[in-house]
């Protein structure tokens, strides 16, 4: 049994080519990875950025939460204040106009 010669190249080349398309195959692979591990680190960063910034927000909301409270406890006492100013002053203007 002779083989040709055009049958061997044949064999080689197939056997080169199969070889060659699974290192390729593997680089390709790794780079997917490779790619995929920067895109889950990236995204990881940015969601503790965003985690980082909704915690400040809390805190700056508790913060003005408190400042409105102490704002709403002072309007009360103006306005108590004020009432009482308005009473004294009808008063004043009562006994000015018994006066006359």
């Amino acid at each position: 049994m002779k083989i040709d010669i055009a049958i061997l190249i044949s064999v080689i080349s197939v056997l080169s080519a199969l070889f060659y398309s699974a290192r390729n195959s593997k680089k390709q692979d790794y780079s997917d990875v490779e790619k995929k591990a920067i895109e889950t680190a990236t995204i990881n960063v940015k969601l503790d950025s965003i985690g980082n910034d909704v915690k400040d927000i809390k805190y700056d909301i508790t913060a003005v939460k408190r400042e409105v409270t102490s704002l709403t406890e002072r309007m009360i006492i103006v306005e108590q204040k004020t009432k009482s100013a308005h009473h004294r002053i009808d008063e004043l203007v009562g006994t000015e106009e018994r006066k006359e």
